[in-house]
Formats: structure tokens, C-alpha cells, sequence
């Protein structure tokens, strides 16, 4: 390979080049010396004597990716709407890793003619523009460019509908009439083909399908809820809300963009949890007077994410400890009244933290009520002028201290 610029016969070499693009797009063989040998007429053309020629060959490359991707696009449809996903990814599986090598192809191009001409990243990311302005891109870009425009756009809807119907067979739990693969792979097509840009990456995927997916699957969502209201149960509801919601984040795991996940868990919040809170408040007090701890789990799980949502909740809580405590120091009537006051205060909050821990996973919200409420009983006067607590706080640890002098055990 001489770097010497010399004179050059585009039609005679683009020639060439078109018939090695032809192999390389298609993910044909192509041999490693014809490779080497286009790899060097690409540079030939880029440092032409005496007019360099990189224009033309982006020009001309432009043209045969719009013209692979129109013939591709026929292809596609001419196998019908009930393949047209299946075809679609096929397509594109081949096309996309066939744009890499493309890219690598050019490498002279890209490097030296190209990426001169570009807008700096500070400039495309801080900037009011994007790559997508006039400047010429990378051939790697460029070919994306080309099947967004070229193939997404007038088929973006009808796989749109598709891929819906298809994940809303497996809602049903029917067996799926397009493959999980093909079905995952276009749809994270619309994000791949926007790979390169320095921002809006997610643009087309979020308004192509993300925001008709959420509004699908949010009726979906309306619809599962009516049905298990019906049944009136306060925790068999919880059970299959919070199941619900592992299988949607399952679901979007298995065909969505990451990006997605926490929006399909809100929209399930929103409108099986957030729009019924009243149904789930109408048993807070009885499960949290009878403690149980199974239905408070799932309600705080439900809940936390809501904003809001879980003041009803740790009130309760904060109440039901208040009560308790009250229960046990407001009557006793023994000698060493200060030592069964405290032993008794201890061992409501020993009970209560512990079930915090366990239930609400030491949320700082509950820790809190069950301070307050330890504090509320500590303070209560029970009818009498004064509080007595301080006092019997005084003798119970005056009996400490004499106990120590005879020693006294890690518990005490």
C-alpha cells in the first residue's frame, strides 16, 4: 500500500469498493487481501492527487446504504404482517453487525476526513444541536442513520402494534406467535440505531415505543385491579398486587430497555396501589392491632413507593405501640412499682423495635413512632397531678447502683 497521493479513476475504484460493501453489509465472505485492497483504495480516494475524492466516495457510500435498506424494506414486507417482526430483526441483526465491519472499512475516512469536520462532544451535548444538523458522519453512524430512516420510519407503527400484541400474549400467559428473541431484539433496535449520538440516545425508543407500551400496559393494569377488588380482600389483594408487579418487572426484563424498569413498576403502583389507597387503609387497624405481620409486610412494601402513602400506616403503628405501652405500666399495683414500670416500658420497646426490624426493615419513619410513642407513655401522668416517671426512673436506677456494688449481671 503506497501512501504516496497519486491520480485515481473514482469509477474504476468505487466500482470495487461497492462490490466489497456488497459482501461486507451482507455479512458475506470476504477475503482478507480484497479486504486489505479496498481498505487501501478507500484511503486512495480520500488523498487523491490532485483533488481528494472523500466527498464522493461519502456521497456515493450514502447512496447504496439508502439503496440496500430501500431493497431490504421490500424484502421485509413482501414476507407479510405476520412475520413482518420476525423478518424485521433478521434484517436487522445481519445489517447491524454488517455497519460495524462497514465502519472499520473506512477507517481512513472516518479518521481523517470525517471527524475533522465534526462538532466537538462539549458542543453536541451542551450545545443546542445535534449530530444530526448537515456535517457528514461517520460511515458506521451514517448506516444506522440510514435504517431509521430508511426502515424504522415507515414501518415503526405496524411493529409497534405487533410487538404490543405479542407481549400482551404473554400477559395471557398464551404461547408467543413471534419469537421472545425477535420480539426483544426489535424492540431494542430502536435504541441501538440511536447508539452513537452523544444525547437523546433513548429519544426514538421512549417516543416509538416506550410511551405506547406504558399506556397499554397501564390500562392493563386498571383492568387487573377491578378485578381483584371484587373479591374484597384487604391481603389476598396485597399478595397478587406485589406478585403483579414482579412479574411485570420480569416481563421487562425479558423484552425491554433497562431504562424502562422502574417506569413499568410506577405505572403498576400508580394504578394498583396509589388509586385504591382507601381499600388498603380499611384494614390498616386491624392488621396492625392484631400484628400481623405477614399483611403489614406487603402493605409497607406497597406503600413506600407512593408518596405519601405510608403516613396512615406509621400513625397506626405509632398509636397501636402508644396503647400497648399504656396497657403495660398504667396499672400495676405491686411494691417495687419503679422496677415493674421500666421493666415493662423496656420490654414494649425491645417487642416493637424488633418488629420493626422485621416488617418494616428498620424504615427510620417507623423507628420514629415507636420513639414517640415510648416517649408519650413515659410522659402520661395516668391521672395523677405529676408525671411519675422521673421518680420511678430515679429509684429503678438507685437500685442499679446498689446492686453494683455486689455486681450486677450484662443484661441489668
Amino acid at each position: 500500500m503506497s501512501l504516496k497521493p497519486r491520480r485515481v479513476d473514482f469509477n474504476v475504484t468505487w466500482g470495487a469498493i461497492r462490490d466489497t460493501i456488497r459482501g461486507v453489509i451482507t455479512l458475506d465472505h470476504v477475503p482478507r487481501p480484497i479486504w486489505n485492497d479496498r481498505f487501501s483504495d478507500v484511503y486512495s480516494l480520500c488523498v487523491a492527487h490532485p483533488e481528494p475524492m472523500a466527498d464522493r466516495l461519502y456521497a456515493e457510500t450514502k447512496q447504496y446504504l439508502i439503496d440496500h435498506v430501500s431493497r431490504l424494506l421490500i424484502l421485509v414486507q413482501e414476507e407479510g404482517e405476520l412475520n413482518l417482526v420476525r423478518s424485521y430483526y433478521n434484517y436487522w441483526s445481519q445489517y447491524s453487525v454488517g455497519s460495524q465491519y462497514l465502519h472499520s472499512l473506512y477507517l481512513y475516512l472516518n479518521q481523517q476526513h470525517i471527524r475533522t469536520q465534526k462538532m466537538s462532544d462539549a458542543e453536541i451535548i451542551y450545545g443546542s444541536s445535534d449530530s444530526s444538523g448537515g456535517e457528514q458522519m461517520e460511515i458506521g453512524e451514517l448506516a444506522l442513520e440510514v435504517w431509521q430512516s430508511g426502515m424504522i420510519a415507515p414501518l415503526g407503527q405496524r411493529l409497534v402494534k405487533l410487538l404490543l400484541e405479542a407481549i400482551g400474549e404473554d400477559r395471557a400467559q398464551n404461547s408467543c406467535s413471534i419469537p421472545i428473541d425477535a420480539v426483544r431484539g426489535t424492540i431494542l433496535s430502536f435504541v441501538e440505531v440511536q447508539g452513537y449520538k452523544k444525547k437523546g440516545q433513548l429519544q426514538l425508543y421512549q417516543e416509538l415505543f416506550e410511551e405506547p407500551f406504558l399506556n397499554e400496559s397501564g390500562e392493563h393494569f386498571k383492568r387487573d385491579a377491578a378485578r381483584l377488588l371484587q373479591e374484597k380482600d384487604v391481603s389476598l389483594y396485597m399478595e397478587r398486587v406485589k406478585a403483579k408487579i414482579e412479574e411485570e418487572l420480569l416481563r421487562a426484563r425479558r423484552f425491554l430497555h433497562a431504562s424502562s424498569l422502574s417506569k413499568v413498576s410506577q405505572r403498576c403502583e400508580t394504578h394498583m396501589v396509589a388509586e385504591h389507597l382507601q381499600f388498603l387503609y380499611s384494614e390498616c387497624v386491624t392488621m396492625v392491632q392484631g400484628e400481623r405481620k405477614k399483611d403489614l409486610s406487603n402493605m409497607y412494601d406497597l406503600l413506600k413507593s407512593v408518596q405519601n402513602a405510608m403516613v396512615m400506616l406509621v400513625d397506626t403503628v405509632l398509636d397501636h405501640i402508644k396503647t400497648q405501652g399504656l396497657t403495660a405500666v398504667g396499672n400495676i399495683d405491686t411494691e417495687n412499682i419503679h422496677i415493674t414500670f421500666v421493666e415493662n416500658m423496656l420490654a414494649v420497646y425491645k417487642k416493637y423495635k424488633l418488629l420493626i426490624q422485621e416488617v418494616f426493615k428498620s424504615d427510620q419513619n417507623f423507628m420514629g413512632a415507636l420513639d414517640k410513642a415510648c416517649s408519650s407513655v413515659i410522659n402520661h401522668k395516668f391521672g395523677k397531678p405529676v408525671c411519675k416517671s422521673p421518680e420511678f426512673l430515679a429509684k429503678y436506677c438507685d437500685a442499679l447502683l446498689r446492686k453494683s456494688s455486689k455486681g450486677i449481671s450484662d443484661s441489668e
